[in-house]
């Protein structure tokens, strides 16, 4: 358990470190969201995520130049109170993080990833809320002879701080950390470490949209490896 804590310190450490090689990352993370109200206290979600990624050789701002992650997710969440329990099994077609000749050797990987989270919500005021959320990801890769194997998990733990501008525009900005842990736990504890930054903006009732800046820290299997990621996300979510 004391390793475990440990991980989740590290990440308030990382910006005081001297790495022995970072790679700079310009991304793009998409999502468009389709939900549904299916009673007082359920909803259904499904998720597109598309992502894109710069031309390291280049060495461009262009966020469009490389294939990157395509997702595909349906969730449920049961909502009660404080807080929402959520069941979100999610399939990735991951592109690796190109920082370098030999990331060009490394495979595509196909992804199966059932998720649960649970979240707690305070509302401070009229303008402040405060989330936190705590997450499980079992994560199944599709091996060289077709089958599903090589299993991994990781534990993430979100603390959101939302501040209400007017009643249609909300800012948040949130820190998340991701630890990997058994089964065949990888030589990095500490997976990566998102910072974000996003703007809401409620069109109407049945279309939102959500637009930001996240920097994900990430390390690599090696230890001495990190790749930096500058990424500009959004996020379209259409009620029903």
């Amino acid at each position: 358990m004391k390793k475990y804590v440990w991980g989740f310190a590290m990440i308030f450490l990382a910006s005081f470190s001297s790495y022995a090689q970072n790679y700079p990352h310009y991304t793009l993370w998409s999502r468009f969201s389709i939900q549904k109200k299916i009673s007082k206290y359920f909803d259904v979600n499904a998720d597109f995520l598309y992502r894109r990624q710069n031309d390291f050789s280049k060495r461009n701002y262009n966020l469009f130049d490389s294939r990157y992650v395509e997702a595909y997710r349906i969730s449920s969440v049961y909502r009660k109170g404080n807080w929402a329990v959520s069941f979100a099994p999610i399939v990735f077609n991951t592109y690796p993080l190109y920082g370098k000749i030999d990331d060009l050797k490394r495979p595509v990987r196909l992804e199966i990833r059932p998720v649960a989270y649970l979240e707690w919500t305070k509302v401070l005021s009229p303008k402040w809320t405060f989330r936190s959320r705590f997450g499980y990801e079992y994560r199944l890769f599709k091996r060289s002879d077709n089958t599903f194997g090589d299993e991994q998990a990781r534990i993430r733990l979100r603390i959101q701080w939302r501040y209400n501008l007017n009643k249609n525009n909300i800012l948040y900005v949130s820190e998340e950390p991701l630890l990997n842990i058994p089964p065949n736990l990888p030589a990095n504890n500490f997976s990566q470490n998102q910072l974000i930054l996003m703007l809401s903006h409620v069109f109407s009732p049945h279309f939102t949209t959500e637009i930001g800046y996240m920097w994900n820290h990430r390390q690599r299997a090696s230890l001495v490896e990190f790749d930096e990621e500058n990424a500009f996300h959004t996020h379209f979510i259409i009620r029903l």
